[in-house]
């Protein structure tokens, strides 16, 4: 009788098992389906681009060329498509960096980096172009143009050497010095033109007054602006906007005013 009832327990099991077994495969099955499925469906293309608060010089179709010149099919874009095409699209005036990937419904996400101009190079000869934060040169919009510093005078035809704001001493410190104002709101605000002289010093001209700011060489750039913010809160602020022409922040330790 016990030989009976095993066997029964026996057959129980096995039936528990088969029957777990058949309900795996279908999970397996309907989970296979459904990612193939999504595999061979068309997603969309979601297009991202961060503008740091300025105009949006990257356009959606620049974007959707550059990738429909490539011949890819977005269903089968792989690994090696995906590196491909970043590199397509960091080829794009104005693009810092670009990301791509494809999320769980197939999309192809493109996520780009807008390059954020910090200046605007201006020479006597006509020539015109951006530079970036890196002081990559970036050209020019057809479309928007961006509020920022004005780089203007004669020194300022070799800033179009796309070696001198990276590899001279000089230009590094002079990238270093635009940088800072364009990153601090106060400055942004209140520097619109920075001239260089043909002996390569700087003179600053302010969006408030009338003043010719004589910076000199970009080198202690930092203590040049502390001596200026000095102005603006005691003498200006005493003495009231354009009692002075010239303010020269180059020597040390005092401020020239006339």
């Amino acid at each position: 009788m016990s030989r009976i009832n095993t066997l029964k327990h026996f057959l129980n099991q096995k039936g528990v098992v088969s029957l777990l077994l058949v309900i795996v495969l279908m999970l397996i099955s309907i989970v296979f389906a459904f990612t193939h499925s999504a595999e061979q469906s068309e997603g969309e293309l979601i297009i991202n681009v961060s503008n740091f608060n300025a105009p949006r010089f990257v356009e959606d179709t620049e974007v959707k060329d550059a990738i429909s010149k490539m011949n890819l099919d977005k269903a089968g874009v792989k690994i090696n498509s995906i590196k491909d095409i970043e590199q397509k699209l960091n080829e794009i005036q104005f693009v810092r960096e670009a990301q791509v990937s494809k999320d769980i419904k197939n999309n192809l996400v493109i996520d780009i980096e807008q390059d954020r101009p910090i200046a605007r190079v201006i020479t006597p000869s006509g020539k015109s172009t951006y530079i970036n934060q890196d002081g990559k040169l970036i050209g020019l919009s057809k479309k928007y143009s961006a509020r920022v510093v004005l780089i203007t005078g004669k020194g300022a035809e070799k800033l179009l050497d796309k070696k001198f704001l990276k590899e001279t001493a000089y230009g590094t410190s002079f990238l270093e010095f635009v940088n800072t104002l364009s990153n601090d709101r106060f400055w942004n605000a209140q520097i619109t033109q920075l001239e260089i002289q043909p002996n390569m010093d700087i003179v600053a001209y302010p969006q408030v007054g009338k003043e010719r700011i004589e910076f000199g060489l970009p080198t202690g750039y930092t203590k040049k602006l502390g001596k200026l913010k000095l102005y603006y809160n005691s003498i200006v602020a005493n003495k009231g906007w354009n009692v002075y022409r010239n303010i020269k922040l180059q020597y040390e330790g005092q401020i020239v005013c006339n």
